[in-house]
């Protein structure tokens, strides 16, 4: 029997999330609310009929660019929503890209059950994983859960994986402090101190609002965030470098 899934959209000719032109590959399904997702229809229900895919059609699909990932050195990203809360799903489709030859890349909150997913991370050509908040208290506030299980993750793929990403999401007046910054690089350089693999890279993601059109379609109220200002930005990059890590532009 193939393996089928739940996947909300898939955004061709992508040039973000991993080298070269891109599919998108959207998983329905998110097991966090953060309070400024940009995809809130991943959380919508009911399911969409429309919505499940087989793997032999979601194959069939991603080979329609097949000559533009291997021109340029892309492949195919898996975002969501969150990819792993489907491991069956996200296991089969890694394996099926690998035989065709495709580059991957997987953007990931990093909540899930290691034991039910750690197998799928070496599977995967590029890792980004979000770290939303280092304290504790503040991170079930804006997200809905706890961040425990999310670092416990992110170190044992720090240790077990040669091109992690850790992205930072900056929201202001949430995250958009010194202490925050400092305490992820010294969460990053703590466990690649342990590792034998390449020492993450770190992508700051400045708070947008550019999903809010998507809360009014499904009837929820819009949250209410802003962008730390340019300045603060560049200073949170030279903290960051300052501390030994490479920023990504």
């Amino acid at each position: 029997m193939t393996a089928t899934g739940r996947v909300f959209k898939i955004q061709r000719w992508s040039i973000h999330d991993g080298d070269g032109i891109r599919s998108a590959v959207f998983f329905k399904g998110c097991p966090m609310r953060c309070a400024w997702c940009a995809n809130p229809e991943s959380w919508a229900r009911p399911d969409n009929p429309d919505e499940v895919w087989e793997l032999d059609r979601l194959m069939h699909e991603l080979r329609r660019d097949e000559v533009f990932y291997r021109e340029s050195g892309g492949g195919i990203s898996f975002s969501g929503g969150e990819p792993f809360a489907q491991p069956a799903f996200l296991r089969a489709v890694a394996e099926a890209c690998a035989e065709r030859g495709y580059g991957t890349a997987v953007e990931t909150s990093a909540l899930f059950n290691w034991e039910e997913c750690g197998d799928i991370v070496p599977l995967l050509g590029t890792v980004f994983a979000d770290i939303k908040h280092m304290d504790a208290e503040r991170h079930k506030r804006y997200t809905g859960s706890s961040n425990e299980k999310i670092l416990e993750n992110i170190g044992r793929i720090i240790a077990c994986h040669p091109n992690v990403i850790i992205r930072l999401p900056l929201i202001a007046g949430v995250n958009d402090n010194e202490a925050h910054l400092e305490a992820v690089c010294s969460f990053i350089l703590t466990y690649a101190g342990k590792s034998s693999q390449k020492v993450p890279c770190v992508e700051l993601l400045p708070y947008h609002d550019l999903g809010l059109s998507k809360y009014a379609a499904l009837g929820v109220p819009p949250p209410h965030f802003a962008t730390p200002p340019r300045e603060r930005i560049e200073t949170f990059k030279r903290l960051i470098q300052n501390r030994g890590l490479c920023v990504l532009p």
